[in-house]
C-alpha cells in the first residue's frame, strides 16, 4: 500500500482519480403530456407535483410507438433505465429538446382553450414537471441542459432572448448546475440573457462547460416574441469568441454543449427538391457558421469535445484545419422515437491525466422491440470494439470516417448505430449512406457540395 500512495505522489494522481471516469448524455426527450387526453384537465388543474401520480393513474401504460413523442411511460421506463445502469455518474450532458412537438397546437387542440397565457402557464408546468423528475433520479448529479427548438413559450424555433421562458429555465435549472462545490452561482444571471453561459466543473479549475443557444443560429429561427432589431445570434458569437480566447490564456480546457449542429442536414437534404445542389440544407446560415467553424479551428487546443443533439440520430462532425482534423461533433441520439429511430442513451469515459480531459469511449443503450409488448433496454455497442479505435477524439473520427468511406464493414456499422437498430430504417439509409458521408466533415453548403456533387460520386450525379 506505501509503494502504491508513493506512485500515485510521483505520478501526481490522486486516489479518487484512479476511479472510472463516465458521464451520462442523452437528447431529444419531447416529452408529450398530451399522450393520454383523457387527463389532460386534470393536468391543467393541478400543479406539476401532482403531475406523476395522474400520469400513474393513467390507462396507458406502454411505451408510445415510432412516428410519435415520448410519453410518460417512456420517460419513466428511460430514467430507471439509465439510473440503474449509471447511478452516480460524474456529470450529465442533456442536448435539449426537453418540449413536444406541436405543444402549442396540441394544447389547443385537447383543451379547446384559445388562450396564450393559459398555453403558457401549462407549457411551464410541463418544463417544472419533466425538471423535477429528471432530478428525482439524479438528486445530486451536476446536470447541463442545453435549450432545445421546442423549448420556449413563443414557439418552435422562436426562442425569445431575454424572454419569460429563459427566465424560468434559469430558475427551475439552477438546482442542475449549482451542486455542492461546483461555483455556478452566476448561472442564473448569465443564462437567462440568452440561453447561453460558462460553467465550472467541481474541483477543476482548469475545465469548463460551455452551453451554447443554437437556435438562434439556425435559417428558421425567428425572434417573434422579442426585439427584432438585435441580432442575438452574431452576439452569441462574440461572447463565445471571447470565453475561449480566456480559456486559452489560463489553459482551461472546455466541453461544448448545444442543441443544433452546424454543417448539412441530411434528412432534409436526402428529401429537399431541385438538383443536387439546390436541395443541400443547411442547419445553420451560413452567417453563422463560417465564424463559428473560424473560432474552433482558432481555439481548437482548448476544446476537448463537443455535443449537440436535435437529429435524433448516433452521428458525428468533424472541424479541419486544412486537412487537420482539430475538432469535433459528437450527435447524440433520441429519447423520443418519433423519427423512427429506437430510444437510446450513452455512457461516455474519459480520462482527466494531464488535464487533457480526452474521451476514451463510449457505450450506447437502446429500447429493443417498441412495437412488441415487452420491449427492454439492452446493449447497442461500444464505440472503441465497433470502430477499432483506442480513443474518442479529431483524430479518431477521421479515422472512422474514412473507414466508413472505404470499408462496407464500418458502413454498415454506422448506419445500424444512426438509426438506433430500426432494419426498417437500416435498409433505407445504407441507400443514401453518401449524404452521411460527406457531412462528416463538409460543414459549409459549398464544401458539402464539392463532395455531394462532383462527377465522382454517382449519387450526386
Amino acid at each position: 500500500i506505501q509503494i502504491l500512495i508513493v506512485i500515485l505522489f510521483c505520478t501526481g494522481l490522486s486516489i479518487a482519480q484512479q476511479k472510472e471516469n463516465k458521464f451520462l448524455n442523452f437528447s431529444d426527450l419531447h416529452f408529450d403530456p398530451f399522450y393520454d387526453s383523457t387527463i389532460v384537465t386534470e393536468l391543467i388543474n393541478s400543479d406539476h407535483t401532482e403531475w406523476e401520480s395522474i400520469f400513474l393513474n393513467s390507462k396507458i401504460r406502454k411505451v408510445n410507438l415510432y412516428r410519435s413523442d415520448s410519453n410518460f411511460p417512456l420517460f419513466k421506463s428511460s430514467m430507471e433505465e439509465m439510473s440503474l445502469r449509471i447511478p452516480d455518474p460524474d456529470f450529465i450532458i442533456i442536448t435539449g429538446d426537453f418540449m413536444g412537438h406541436d405543444f402549442s397546437s396540441e394544447y389547443f387542440k385537447y383543451t379547446g382553450i384559445n388562450n396564450i397565457d393559459s398555453l403558457y402557464s401549462f407549457k411551464a408546468k410541463a418544463i417544472k414537471f419533466i425538471t423535477s423528475y429528471i432530478l428525482k433520479f439524479y438528486p445530486n448529479t451536476l446536470i447541463f441542459p442545453t435549450v432545445g427548438n421546442n423549448d420556449d413559450f413563443c414557439g418552435n424555433y422562436k426562442i425569445t432572448p431575454e424572454g419569460e421562458f429563459l427566465n424560468l429555465l434559469s430558475d427551475i435549472w439552477e438546482p442542475l448546475v449549482n451542486v455542492e462545490g461546483s461555483n455556478n452561482e452566476n448561472f442564473t444571471e448569465d443564462f437567462s440573457k440568452g440561453g447561453y453561459c460558462m460553467l465550472n466543473f467541481p474541483g477543476a479549475n482548469n475545465f469548463k462547460m460551455i452551453l451554447l443557444n443554437t437556435i438562434y443560429f439556425s435559417p428558421k429561427y425567428v425572434n417573434q416574441c422579442g426585439d427584432t432589431l438585435k441580432d442575438p445570434g452574431e452576439e452569441e458569437l462574440v461572447w463565445l469568441d471571447s470565453v475561449l480566447q480566456q480559456c486559452t490564456k489560463l489553459g482551461a480546457k472546455v466541453m461544448m454543449s448545444y442543441h443544433i449542429p452546424p454543417g448539412v442536414d441530411i434528412y432534409g437534404t436526402i428529401h429537399g427538391k431541385g438538383d443536387c445542389e439546390d436541395k443541400i440544407f443547411t442547419a445553420w446560415k451560413e452567417e453563422y457558421s463560417e465564424p463559428f467553424i473560424r473560432i474552433i479551428n482558432k481555439y481548437s487546443n482548448a476544446i476537448s469535445s463537443q455535443f449537440a443533439g436535435h437529429f435524433h440520430r448516433d452521428d458525428f462532425r468533424i472541424f479541419y484545419d486544412w486537412f487537420d482534423p482539430v475538432s469535433f461533433i459528437h450527435i447524440t441520439p433520441s429519447i423520443s422515437p418519433i423519427y423512427d429511430t429506437n430510444p437510446s442513451y450513452q455512457i461516455f469515459y474519459y480520462d482527466i491525466a494531464e488535464s487533457e480531459f480526452t474521451l476514451t469511449n463510449y457505450e450506447t443503450y437502446f429500447l429493443k422491440g417498441i412495437e412488441t409488448n415487452e420491449p427492454y433496454w439492452t446493449f447497442e455497442y461500444d464505440f472503441n470494439k465497433s470502430y477499432d479505435e483506442s480513443s474518442v477524439t479529431p483524430v479518431s473520427m477521421h479515422s472512422v470516417s474514412e473507414k466508413i468511406f472505404n470499408d462496407e464493414k464500418y458502413r454498415e456499422r454506422y448506419i445500424e448505430f444512426y438509426t438506433g437498430m430500426n432494419n426498417a430504417m437500416t435498409e433505407k439509409d445504407m441507400i443514401n449512406w453518401q449524404y452521411n458521408g460527406c457531412g462528416f466533415g463538409h460543414l459549409t453548403k459549398s464544401d458539402y457540395a464539392e463532395c455531394m456533387c462532383g462527377d465522382s460520386l454517382e449519387t450526386g450525379k
